[in-house]
């Protein structure tokens, strides 16, 4: 298992090594991604992203428990909660988009924030790390929208 698993979105379907994000990583190629990169430490209720933001950043939820919040007609609404060990953000890292919902901390906690230009580092100095990092956002993206989906399908 790697630092940081995705376990939330693990059903019986779905193994906890398809979910881990860059599980094979030695604890030394963590050392050198988190010198890349800033960690930042919420309390209990903040907002770490506001919808309509413009910021190409993600982060890895390390400590603590964040939900993904709406604005709708009925007022706010709750479409998940996220544990210790996701990721969040991602959708805006890859089109460069306003974020589409609110994060905010149910508990308090820390995440690492991966920039654009952090993981344009981290790609020209450690490309298989880079490489790998993208497979595995691309791996949860697509579980999240296989998960979305079926909500919708019923």
């Amino acid at each position: 298992m790697g630092l940081f698993d995705y376990s939330a979105a693990a059903t019986p379907d779905i193994s906890l090594d398809e979910i881990t994000l860059l599980a094979d990583l030695s604890e030394e190629d963590w050392g050198r991604v988190l010198k890349l990169v800033e960690t930042r430490q919420f309390r209990s209720g903040e907002n770490l992203i506001k919808v309509g933001d413009k910021d190409d950043s993600f982060y890895i939820l390390t400590s603590g428990e964040v939900e993904v919040v709406i604005d709708g007609v009925d007022g706010e609404t709750v479409l998940a909660t996220i544990s210790e060990g996701s990721v969040f953000g991602e959708i805006s890292f890859f089109d460069r988009a306003p974020r589409s919902a609110t994060i905010r901390a149910r508990v308090q906690g820390s995440a690492v924030r991966v920039t654009r230009e952090n993981f344009e580092t981290l790609a020209a100095w450690e490309p298989a790390i880079a490489r790998q990092l993208l497979f595995d956002l691309g791996r949860i993206l697509s579980m999240r929208l296989r998960w979305t989906t079926g909500l919708a399908s019923g």
